[in-house]
């Protein structure tokens, strides 16, 4: 199962998908630190959807509570405010990472 797929009743009317990435997402969580996730944005949000040892978790963020998006040393990092920092993936095996990338950062300006 693709955690990118999505089905398109969850989105608002005015919502249209724009490019999503599945990788390895990491995050410490009690004694665990990497989960199978993906990013998927929207025109107007993005949501992050993570397997959590076969409890699925799904979160939405607006796009004003992003900083940035980038790529450092095959590692993907999505920037929040204080509390969250910075959130890595790595091991990308479905999705452009670029055109994410470009995509988020157009959204947070």
């Amino acid at each position: 199962m693709s955690l990118i797929d999505i089905d398109t009743n969850e989105l608002y009317p005015t919502e249209k998908l724009g490019p999503s990435i599945e990788g390895t997402i990491i995050y410490k969580v009690g004694d665990q630190t990497h989960f199978k996730g993906a990013y998927i944005t929207t025109n107007e949000r993005m949501i992050m959807n993570v397997d959590m040892n076969g409890e699925p978790y799904r979160r939405f963020f607006s796009y004003q509570d992003i900083l940035q998006a980038t790529i450092e040393n095959n590692t993907l990092f999505i920037e929040f405010p204080q509390g969250m920092g910075k959130v890595a993936m790595i091991d990308v095996v479905q999705g452009d990472v670029d055109a994410f990338i470009e995509y988020v950062n157009d959204k947070v300006k």
